[in-house]
């Protein structure tokens, strides 16, 4: 039949299965707050996608790093680092800019865009 536990093993096994799922649940959170949600990535996303369709040479365009900044409730700017191959063949490294703006249902669009010379 079953044989009940002395409450002093119960709490010591309690207490040794809590403390070995601390340190992955303490990683875990730790790795989620590392990693920006997809709303605070939507306005590089944005940026990223009108970037991408601007160069010359979509396939060979590589986006290194960005920095978003909000101006206001709806209004980002984003700039970042990028690298492309430009129309005489060569690999260009260049910084651009997006505007960025919240539209509708949330979606976001870029009304300006400045791109390399």
């Amino acid at each position: 039949m079953f044989s009940p536990l002395s409450p002093r093993l119960l709490s010591t096994a309690l207490a040794v299965a809590l403390s070995a799922g601390v340190p992955a649940a303490l990683a875990a959170a730790q790795q989620d707050a590392s990693r920006p949600s997809a709303k605070e990535g939507a306005p590089e996303a944005a940026c990223k996608h009108a970037v991408k369709a601007a160069l010359p040479n979509p396939g060979s365009f590589k986006w290194v790093a960005a920095t978003a900044r909000q101006i206001d409730k709806d209004n980002y700017s984003v700039v970042a680092d990028v690298e492309y191959l430009a129309q005489d063949g060569a690999v260009r490294e260049a910084k651009v800019q997006c505007d960025v703006r919240r539209a509708q249902g949330n979606r976001f669009a870029v009304p300006k865009l400045r791109l390399p010379h």
